[in-house]
C-alpha cells in the first residue's frame, strides 16, 4: 500500500505546474494606430492613451476598462490587462487620448459615447487596427466632431 506522502508529491507538483499556465479565458489583445495607411507616431512630447471598455456588461453592472500600452516608436499596442493576463474575449469600445502636459488633445472627442471605434477580441491572434482617418483624426485636433467609424481586424 502505497503512503499518503507518495501521492501527495505527484499531486503537489501537478498543481504547482498547473498555477503557471496562462488563463486561457483571457486575451492579450494587440493592434496598431494607422493614419494614411501608415502606423501613427504620436507627435514629439505627445502619447496617446488607449482604453478597452467593454459593451456587453448588463445595464447597472461594474465594469472595469482595460488599458493598453501604446509605443511610441511604431504605432501599435498592447492589452496587458489585470495582472498581464490580457482582458475577456468580447465587444469592446476603444478609447482615445492624445497626451501632452496632462491635457487631451483631442478635448475628449474619442472618449464614452462618443468614441467611434468598436472592435472584437476574441484571439491574441488578430491585429486590431484602429483608423484615425476614419473618425476625421485632423479634424479633432483642429476641434470638430468625430465621425462614425469601425476598427477592422487584419
Amino acid at each position: 500500500m502505497r503512503s499518503w506522502r507518495g501521492l501527495f508529491l505527484p499531486l503537489w507538483l501537478i498543481g504547482l505546474l498547473s498555477v503557471g499556465c496562462g488563463d486561457s479565458s483571457h486575451i492579450k489583445a494587440k493592434g496598431r494606430l494607422v493614419k494614411g495607411g501608415q502606423p501613427y507616431l504620436a507627435p514629439e512630447g505627445t502619447g496617446f492613451r488607449v482604453f478597452f471598455v467593454p459593451l456587453d456588461v448588463p445595464e447597472g453592472k461594474h465594469y472595469e476598462s482595460f488599458a493598453a500600452e501604446y509605443n511610441p516608436e511604431n504605432g501599435s499596442f498592447q492589452v496587458q490587462g489585470k495582472d498581464g493576463k490580457g482582458l475577456p474575449p468580447g465587444k469592446y469600445r476603444v478609447d482615445l487620448q492624445l497626451m501632452k502636459s496632462k491635457e487631451d488633445l483631442l478635448g475628449g472627442k474619442l472618449l464614452g459615447k462618443k468614441s467611434p471605434f468598436v472592435t472584437e477580441v476574441i484571439s491574441s491572434q488578430d491585429d486590431i487596427v484602429i483608423e484615425l482617418d476614419t473618425a476625421k483624426f485632423d479634424s479633432l485636433l483642429a476641434g470638430e466632431k468625430p465621425a462614425k467609424a469601425k476598427t477592422k481586424k487584419g
